[in-house]
């Protein structure tokens, strides 16, 4: 029986320590909003709030962390509407892009199809234009031979440029 009374007694003694006072809550929350974690300062207060209600400390940091709270959530928000506002034009330069491209695409295609309807053009001709453009074999012999004597005169031009253009290179001093 003693011992029972003494254990109860021991017990009783202590609660109070295991019990935190407002000014434990008040540091605590404190020190976890100093610590930026502001959620746990917020539980550490109004934990202190239910078993102090009239405080004005734990009121009064409540109160600041509330409107830190609050705060935060704005600028969450701004930060949340600023990036879908990037991207949103994100999502219009690529369809820009797109556009661009399918446009080009289509004028490469356009003129394409233009150049293929130029190639096959010679070949729709009329007979009686075709015979006008052709040559006989002694014009083509002829125009042949002028293209080659042309080409062995431009040949010895070349040379001699070259055989005077090398006297120039020689050392001055």
């Amino acid at each position: 029986m003693k011992r029972l009374t003494l254990i109860l007694f021991l017990t009783f003694l202590s609660l109070p320590v295991l019990a935190q006072s407002a000014d434990q809550y008040f540091h605590n929350g404190a020190q976890y909003f100093i610590n930026a974690d502001l959620q746990t300062s917020l539980n550490y207060v109004e934990e202190g709030l239910m078993n102090y209600p009239n405080d004005r400390k734990l009121n009064a940091l409540y109160e600041k962390l509330k409107e830190e709270q609050e705060k935060q959530q704005q600028q969450q928000q701004q930060e949340q509407q600023q990036q879908n506002q990037q991207d949103q034009e994100q999502e219009q330069e690529q369809q820009q892009d797109q556009q661009n491209q399918e446009q080009q695409e289509n004028q490469e295609k356009q003129e394409s199809e233009g150049e293929q309807q130029n190639e096959q053009q010679p070949q729709e001709m009329n007979p009686e234009e075709l015979e006008s453009q052709q040559i006989s074999k002694e014009e083509a012999e002829k125009i042949l031979r002028a293209l080659a004597q042309k080409e062995k005169e431009l040949l010895k031009e070349f040379k001699k440029k070259k055989s005077t253009g090398s006297a120039k290179h020689e050392k001055d001093w």
